[in-house]
């Protein structure tokens, strides 16, 4: 059987709190319909490392290894969310998201850690580089790109509450209605 599968740093509920409230706030900011935007329910929000897509369930003990050899190398870190942007960077927006403001460099030096773990076991490098954030919405018709991206113009910088990394998880993605149901396969720890 497959699983949907992906690795992830998993938030506080301090920061998730955080977010429901930026997230509340923005709804009320912009014009835009709700049938344009999907929000992020707090609760799944996340810092993706590495999207596996579909794999052989029978793999994920396999998958957890090669996550543990890359976790090995790292002590536990503090990362600090904030700033608010879009992908892509320019025309309509398809994702928002908040950045990260304090913490990205080691974000970015365990996510090529993983992924160079993950090539060993068969799952191709990634071809792009790796830019830490947490998805908050994703637009689904290109004129509320536009207005998403105007508000997030007008946002002011800011920072939310920092947070430690200390694990990370291999998590199952069940898509759903209303939204993706998330399972933990496996935590491992830094270090």
């Amino acid at each position: 059987m497959n699983v949907r599968c992906f690795i992830a740093v998993e938030l506080d509920t301090a920061v998730k709190k955080q977010l429901d409230r930026f997230q509340e706030r923005l709804r009320r900011q912009m014009n835009v319909g709700q049938q344009s935007i999907k929000w992020v329910r707090s609760e799944n929000i996340h810092l993706t490392l590495k999207f596996l897509g579909d794999v052989d369930d029978k793999m994920t003990h396999e998958i957890a290894a090669a996550v543990t050899k890359a976790a090995a190398g790292f002590d536990p870190f503090d990362f600090e969310p904030g700033n608010c942007g879009c992908f892509p960077e320019h025309g309509s927006t398809r994702v928002l998201w908040v950045g990260i403001n304090a913490g990205s460099e080691e974000l970015e030096a365990l996510a090529e850690a993983v992924d160079v773990q993950l090539d060993t076991i068969g799952f191709a490098r990634e071809g792009r580089r790796f830019s830490p954030h947490l998805t908050l919405a994703r637009i689904r018709q290109s004129a509320a790109g536009y207005e998403v991206r105007h508000a997030v113009d007008e946002i002011e910088p800011f920072t939310l509450a920092a947070q430690s990394a200390t694990q990370l998880a291999v998590l199952q993605s069940d898509l759903s209605g209303p939204g993706p149901v998330y399972t933990v396969l496996h935590r491992v720890p830094l270090g």
